[in-house]
């Protein structure tokens, strides 16, 4: 959907499109882009026509762009002009050192960036992939094109300098010119006509760089007055990043929450969002939010929300500029009605490594597929993503850090999150650490976390930094069940969601959970169990895996089913061990203490928690497609779950039990390798019905097919609430949705089961039928006699056979939880 400022200059003539673009530049010219920085308050966002790589190393001060960081290669790029390749072009802007370095500066322009990969040249895959011309000055004397140099005068003084730039390509050729001149007029000049393109995005560079983005003590440098014009530049505008930059929603039991993520402002710029609805061909306000500032989040809740129809509608921001002049700008979108007419369509993402940023051919197949609800289970960013460092401390500038790759995950699928519910959840990554057993909250130093890095439980960054995660991340989620937070004041956001007859409990399956210092007694990592050891060494009833208040909550969902037709788990990573081998060298472990699979104890009460709901459980974390069944004594004994595919794998997982002896048997009837009932080490029966392994070469230069090597890709689940079945499907990161079906799949899906699978196989004590009349679908509940549910579960239409696994005392009670009606018995179970 265009927002209302896209229409208006898509429907202009070319001399008003850019007359307007003039007007929100501040542009000297009409055909080209002109731009200064006197009108802008002092913030770390420069403007929605610019995006910083990184974020935090770049402001607005003293009426001017200026570089703060010390990373080489950090940069601006220019969102909506570009090069187009053919004419003349002209270009000049003021610069100057605003501070000194350890070694020699390197700065100026970058024009004509392309993807070198050749893998995407869209904007957004640009700003963080891009290389192009780098033309510019070095602090011991030179003015370069590329490798192309000349000298400075004697004397040149770098602190306030002006470079113009001019370049043709046409028929005879291409040729590009530099001049620079400082503030005493000394000057230099250059022509190369060495230069193979001239097409693609522009970046202000602050220390050109063509390695990685380390950290380096060079010089810092501001840009101002910065001036484009002639044939080859190309408006962009719909390329506008800002000021509201992506917004997420959720609906569940007519209350409908939005958060709309800002950039960071500064002190003098509005710090409210509007959001308006559509009523009548009119724009109505319905709310005003507060952004809350280090979070840079606006929020909205809407009870007794009408869920039975679609809402258009949009976020209001105006900017306010030193002048006194302001510009409103939109984002508008779609809160869609609760689908309960029809099959509940949920697409499942984990792991976003930024290697595969903006995951274009991913996102372009979601979109076709138009699913109902997105869920995101963690991992929505890495530490390496957009190319530079994390920063740990102080909780400022590490929340500007996060914030910046948080960015990244919004505008790659932002356009899929304003018109559907979504569902994100934290997990490791998204708080800087690569694994994470947050024990309740507690805290460890940087330097004991050092000692086994990765392998130590405890949360390591910031408590504030750690609530700019969790409010991103969880505002627009229904309110916590309990928002107590954990030791040391860290939130939780654990809840439940209802959508399309689906209930949706939403856990953090780390949060709570026992480190594995607490039973490891190896030397090396903590977390890797590389030698053959009996699974009850490796227990203990004290450990924790949920938490006892996660327990409760999902004990007491279990038996809610008012308006609920399904139940369904979303956490971040699947109870079990799921892997065999780690790395791109495939590193064979025993078992990996951050799966799901441990503790045992503490696991197999979750696992019995969410049987007695009958739920269905959908995961990520693994970066490995799996499809399953849980066992807890012995195999299939509880519910399903899908371990979705990552969006981009980086680091592989594979299950090749096959590969190094391990007994897997009772294969389903596909026969696929690696498949059946396989016992990890800590003693969970896995029954594997569908795995999608990476390739054996998973290293390319093209970055779209290293995804695709890796077994990259999502998920998708449906929900049918006429037949009580759940469709599931693993899409390939290049699906092409016009081929077959099996094409598209990783191998073993799609799969589809019933809803009652989920209570498991293995209870044979029949208790009386349960009559069901035509067209009704009553809950029936079954207490043993301590008064414990065993399960609970809506029946499919039919008579309803209820069985229990022990002999003894029940009760069963039947009815329809939205009216209250119940009947109840007592039976016997022999």
């Amino acid at each position: 959907m265009k927002n209302s400022e896209e229409r208006l200059l898509i429907s202009f003539s070319t001399l008003v499109l850019f007359i307007f673009l003039a007007a929100i530049t501040s542009c000297s010219q009409t055909t080209g882009f002109s731009v200064d920085f006197d009108n802008t308050h002092d913030r770390v966002w420069l403007g929605e026509d610019f995006w910083s790589v990184p974020l935090e190393d770049w402001k607005v001060e003293n009426g001017r762009m200026e570089c703060i960081g010390t990373l080489a290669n950090s940069r601006v790029n220019v969102l909506t002009h570009r090069l187009n390749g053919t004419g003349n072009l002209d270009v000049s802007f003021r610069f100057g050192m605003l501070e000194d370095g350890s070694v020699p500066g390197k700065t100026g322009i970058r024009l004509a960036m392309t993807d070198p990969t050749g893998t995407d040249n869209s904007y957004k895959s640009v700003c963080y992939h891009g290389q192009g011309i780098d033309v510019g000055v070095q602090t011991d004397g030179k003015l370069f094109i590329n490798d192309e140099v000349t000298d400075l005068p004697p004397g040149f003084d770098y602190s306030e300098m002006t470079m113009n730039i001019q370049a043709v390509s046409n028929e005879g050729g291409k040729e590009l010119k530099v001049a620079i001149s400082d503030s005493n007029g000394l000057e230099s000049e250059l022509t190369s006509t060495n230069i193979d393109n001239l097409q693609g995005m522009i970046a202000f560079v602050n220390y050109f760089s063509r390695g990685s983005m380390n950290k380096v003590d060079v010089p810092k440098f501001w840009f101002d007055e910065i001036d484009m014009s002639g044939s080859m530049v190309e408006a962009t505008p719909e390329n506008t990043f800002g000021p509201i930059l992506f917004s997420m929603y959720t609906l569940s039991k007519e209350t409908m929450k939005m958060s709309a993520q800002m950039p960071p402002l500064g002190i003098g710029d509005n710090k409210t969002v509007k959001l308006q609805l559509l009523k009548n061909d009119k724009w109505h306000d319905v709310a005003e939010s507060e952004i809350n500032k280090m979070v840079w989040l606006a929020k909205f809740k809407i009870d007794n929300w009408d869920d039975k129809i679609d809402h258009e509608y949009r976020l209001e921001y105006t900017e306010n500029y030193k002048d006194g002049s302001s510009k409103t700008t939109y984002r508008e979108g779609v809160i869609r009605k609760d689908p309960v007419d029809k099959p509940l369509e949920v697409a499942g993402f984990t792991c976003q490594n930024g290697y595969g940023f903006p995951y274009t051919p991913l996102i372009e197949n979601v979109d076709q597929l138009n699913p109902d609800l997105l869920y995101f289970s963690g991992d929505q960013l890495y530490e390496n993503n957009g190319g530079y460092d994390i920063i740990r401390f102080p909780g400022d500038r590490a929340s500007l850090n996060y914030l910046g790759k948080w960015y990244m995950f919004g505008w790659a699928f932002g356009d899929l999150m304003r018109d559907r519910p979504t569902i994100t959840i934290t997990d490791d990554h998204d708080i800087f650490q690569g694994n994470i057993w947050g024990a309740g909250g507690k805290t460890v130093s940087i330097a004991e976390w050092e000692k086994n890095k990765d392998a130590r439980s405890g949360y390591v960054q910031p408590v504030n930094m750690l609530e700019v995660v969790t409010e991103t991340h969880s505002a627009h989620l229904p309110d916590p069940a309990d928002p107590t937070p954990m030791d040391n004041g860290i939130p939780v956001y654990y809840s439940d969601l209802l959508y399309g007859n689906v209930s949706f409990a939403i856990i953090a399956d780390r949060a709570f959970k026992s480190g594995p210092e607490e039973i490891s007694w190896w030397d090396g990592r903590l977390d890797h169990v590389k030698e053959p050891v009996e699974a009850k060494k490796l227990d203990d009833p004290g450990l924790k895996f949920l938490g006892k208040r996660q327990l409760d909550f999902l004990n007491s969902w279990a038996e809610d089913w008012e308006n609920t037709e399904f139940k369904c788990l979303l956490s971040e990573t699947i109870f079990a061990n799921a892997a065999t081998h780690h790395g791109p060298n495939q590193m064979f472990l025993y078992g990996d203490m951050d799966s799901g699979g441990w503790p045992k104890s503490a696991r197999d009460k979750a696992v019995k928690a969410i049987r007695k709901a009958g739920a269905f459980h959908i995961s990520g974390d693994q970066h490995l497609p799996s499809f399953a069944q849980y066992g807890i004594d012995d195999y299939r004994q509880a519910g399903w779950v899908f371990c979705t595919p990552a969006i981009t794998t980086g680091y592989e997982r594979r299950f090749l039990p096959e590969l190094v002896d391990i007994p897997i048997k009772n294969r389903p009837t596909h026969n696929l390798p690696n498949t059946g009932e396989f016992t990890d080490i800590f003693g969970n029966p896995h029954y594997v019905y569908a795995v999608g392994n990476p390739e054996d070469k998973t290293s390319y230069p093209n970055r779209y097919r290293q995804a695709i090597s890796r077994a990259s890709g999502f998920g998708i689940s449906i929900f049918d609430p006429q037949t009580g079945d759940i469709r599931n499907e693993a899409y390939r990161f290049d699906s092409d949705l016009d081929k077959p079906l099996e094409e598209n799949m990783f191998p073993g899906w799609p799969v589809t089961i019933n809803k009652l699978d989920n209570l498991g196989n293995d209870a044979n004590i029949e208790l009386p039928i349960i009559k069901v009349e035509k067209d009704k679908r009553p809950v029936v509940k079954v207490y043993d006699e301590n008064e414990e549910l065993v399960f609970a579960i809506r029946t499919n239409g039919d008579d309803f056979t209820p069985k229990v696994r022990n002999t003894g005392k029940y009760k069963i009670i039947v009815g329809y939880p939205e009216s209250n009606d119940w009947n109840e018995y007592e039976v016997i179970g022999k």
